[in-house]
C-alpha cells in the first residue's frame, strides 16, 4: 500500500459502471488516472463472449493496481449473460430439489464460466431469508423463508464459487427479505422486533461472516427499531454487528448508491460521509460518470482536510487489497479473441432445473398431458413494471421449447397490459389443454396478467396455470385446480416445466418456503 499515492487508494473505494460495450474513453481515463478498484458489468456491456473477453482484458490491464470486474451472476432470473453462460436456476430452484450439493454444482458451473470471461468476483449469493411473500425484489432470489436453510445452501454455493476461483459477495446486509418494497424506487421501511431481526436477517450474514465469505454488499433498507439509518449508512449494523460481533473484517460494498433509494434522499456530501462514518469499504455508483467523480472528489476533499483521516482509507485499502490478493493471477489471458466454449456442463444444469419443478395442485389429474392433443399456450410478454434488477425479456420465454414438445399447440403471447383477447375467449373448447405460464410482477401490469387469468379459469376451469417465477402467485387463484411452478424462465427451467408436462419426468420440487393458508414448506406433489 505504501506505493500507492492517497488519490491511488482512494480509488480503490470505487466499483463503477458504464454503458456499451467498449469502454468509453472518458471513463477509460477515469480507471487509469484514479486508480479505481473495480468495475460492474451489466447486460447492457455484454454482446458476446469474445466482446466481453476483450473487454476484461482491457479493464484489468489500467490502473496501478489491477481493477477488479464483478457481475450480478446469481444463477436463474438474475443473469447478466442470459443465456451465454450457466445460469443453472434461481436460489429458491435450488433449494426445492431438497439437495444443498446442487447449491454447490451451480456456484461451481457459474463460476467457471465468470473466470473464462475475466470475471473477477460475482455478487451472489443471496443472504436475504424471503419471509415478506409479496417482497417485490427478493422472492425467489432467497433460498428460502427459513435462516438455516439459507445458511446451509448460501455455505455450498460460495464453496462451489471458490472451487472455480471467482468471489463470492453476500447481500443484501442485513436482510431485504423481509420488504414490501423496492429499494430501486424509494427505501425500504420495516418495522420488526429486534428478537425476529437477529433471527430472519441479520443471522445468516452473521454465520457467513464467521465463515470468512469473500465480501457482503449491503441494502438499502431502513429497521426503525434497530438503527436511525439506511443498512449502508448505519454505523450499528455494519461497526457493532458485522464487523465486532460477528468478527468481520472482510470487503463491504455498498449496493448501487444510484438506486432512489440513496439518489432521492441523500446528497453527494451526505453519501460520502455517512459511507465513511458507517465502515463501507466500497462505493458503487454504476451508471454516471459526473457522480463517480463528484464523490471522488468529494472524498479527497474530506481526506484533505482531515475531516475523514487517511487512516480511515487505508484500513479499507487493506481489506481490499487482502481480497485481490485471494485472485492473484488467475485471470483469461489478455487479448484472447477465441470464442470459449462455456456451459460444457449444461446437462448438470438441466439436472437441477428437472429436480427443481413443484406441483402444487392436481386436483382433476390432468397432468402428465397428451402432447399430441391440441394444445393452447399462454404467455404474457415479459416486460418491467419501473426500475428493476432484472432485466426485460422482450421475447417469449417458451415458444421454441413448447413447439420441440407438443406437436399441435398454438402459442398466444399477450402484451403485459392485454386482457384476454375476446376472439380467443371464443375458441378456448377447441383445445383440450390450455396451458397459461405467468410472471411475477408488481404493479398495474399484475393486475392486468391477474384478471386475464381468473377470466381464463372461469371459462376453462381445467386451465393449468404455471408460475414461470415465484410459487406465491397461486395466491391470487386459490382455488385453481392444476398450478406448478418453475422459480424462473431460464431454458431449462423451460425444458424441465415441459418435460414434467409431458409425463417425460415426475414433479420432484418441494418447497422451500410455506405459503401462508395454502402450503407448508417442504410441500409438493407427485403424480
Amino acid at each position: 500500500m505504501k506505493r500507492l499515492s492517497l488519490k491511488e487508494k482512494i480509488g480503490q473505494l470505487f466499483m463503477i459502471g458504464f454503458y456499451g460495450y467498449q469502454l468509453p474513453s472518458q471513463v477509460q481515463a477515469f480507471i487509469e488516472e484514479n486508480n479505481i478498484g473495480f468495475v460492474i458489468l451489466f447486460s447492457r456491456n455484454i454482446e458476446s463472449i469474445p466482446q466481453v473477453i476483450e473487454l476484461t482484458d482491457n479493464i484489468h490491464s489500467l490502473g496501478k493496481t489491477r481493477p477488479f470486474v464483478y457481475t450480478d451472476q446469481e444463477g436463474g432470473t438474475i443473469v447478466r449473460f442470459n443465456e451465454m453462460a450457466a445460469t443453472v436456476v434461481s436460489a429458491m430452484g435450488i433449494a426445492a430439489t431438497g439437495s444443498a450439493e446442487n447449491a454447490e454444482t451451480a456456484g461451481q458451473l457459474i463460476g467457471e464460466d465468470m473466470r473464462m470471461c475475466g470475471i473477477d468476483g460475482v455478487f451472489a449469493p443471496v443472504l436475504d431469508v424471503n419471509v415478506e411473500e409479496d417482497n417485490p425484489v427478493i422472492g425467489i432470489r432467497a433460498f428460502s423463508d427459513q435462516p438455516e436453510m439459507v445458511i446451509e445452501y448460501a455455505s455450498r454455493f460460495c464453496r462451489g464459487l471458490a472451487k472455480s476461483g471467482v468471489l463470492a459477495c453476500g447481500k443484501h446486509f442485513p436482510g431485504h427479505g423481509a420488504a414490501a418494497a423496492d429499494s430501486h424506487l424509494g427505501i425500504p421501511i420495516i418495522h420488526i422486533s429486534r428478537e425476529y431481526f437477529m433471527r430472519c436477517c441479520f443471522q445468516p450474514f452473521e454465520a457467513l461472516a464467521k465463515q470468512k465469505i469473500d465480501s457482503l454488499m449491503t441494502g438499502h433498507v431502513l429497521f426503525p427499531g434497530i438503527s436511525p439509518d439506511i443498512s449502508t449508512f448505519s454505523s450499528y449494523m455494519i461497526q457493532e454487528l458485522l464487523r465486532k460481533q460477528a468478527g468481520y473484517n472482510g470487503v463491504v460494498f455498498t449496493d448501487c448508491l444510484e438506486m432512489k433509494a440513496v439518489k432521492d434522499n441523500y446528497s453527494p456530501e451526505d453519501i460520502v460521509r455517512k459511507s465513511m462514518d458507517a465502515d463501507i469499504d466500497v462505493m458503487i455508483p454504476s451508471h454516471t460518470l459526473d457522480f463517480q467523480n463528484e464523490l471522488l472528489e468529494i472524498i479527497m476533499f474530506h481526506v484533505k482536510k482531515n475531516l475523514v483521516p487517511e487512516k480511515r482509507i487505508d484500513e479499507s485499502v487493506t481489506r481490499i487489497l487482502a481480497l485481490k490478493n485471494k485472485l492473484r493471477d488467475q485471470r483469461t489471458p489478455e487479448g484472447s479473441k477465441e470464442p470459449f466454449r462455456l456451459r460444457k456442463s449444461i446437462a448438470l444444469e438441466q439436472k437441477i432445473a428437472d429436480q427443481s419443478v413443484t406441483l402444487l395442485r392436481n386436483r382433476a389429474g390432468i397432468l402428465p398431458i397428451e402432447k399430441n392433443k391440441k394444445i393452447l399456450v399462454l404467455e404474457w410478454s415479459r416486460l418491467i413494471n419501473g426500475p428493476s434488477i432484472a432485466e426485460q425479456e422482450k421475447k417469449s420465454m417458451i415458444g421454441e421449447i413448447s413447439g420441440k414438445y407438443l406437436a399441435n399447440r398454438d402459442l398466444n403471447v399477450l402484451k403485459p397490459d392485454e386482457p384476454l383477447p375476446e376472439n380467443l375467449e371464443r375458441r378456448l373448447n377447441d383445445y383440450s389443454y390450455i396451458i397459461a405460464c405467468i410472471y411475477s410482477r408488481t404493479g398495474e401490469i399484475d393486475q392486468y396478467q391477474t384478471e386475464a387469468v381468473k377470466k381464463l379459469l372461469q371459462l376453462r376451469k381445467d386451465a393449468v396455470i404455471v408460475s414461470l417465477e415465484a410459487p406465491y402467485e397461486i395466491k391470487k387463484f386459490p382455488s385453481v385446480d392444476t398450478f406448478l411452478v418453475t422459480y424462473g424462465f431460464r431454458k431449462v427451467q423451460v425444458e424441465a416445466l415441459f418435460k414434467v408436462l409431458t409425463g417425460a419426468i415426475k414433479p420432484t420440487g418441494r418447497l422451500p418456503v410455506k405459503i401462508k393458508s395454502l402450503f407448508p414448506r417442504r410441500f409438493g406433489l407427485d403424480f
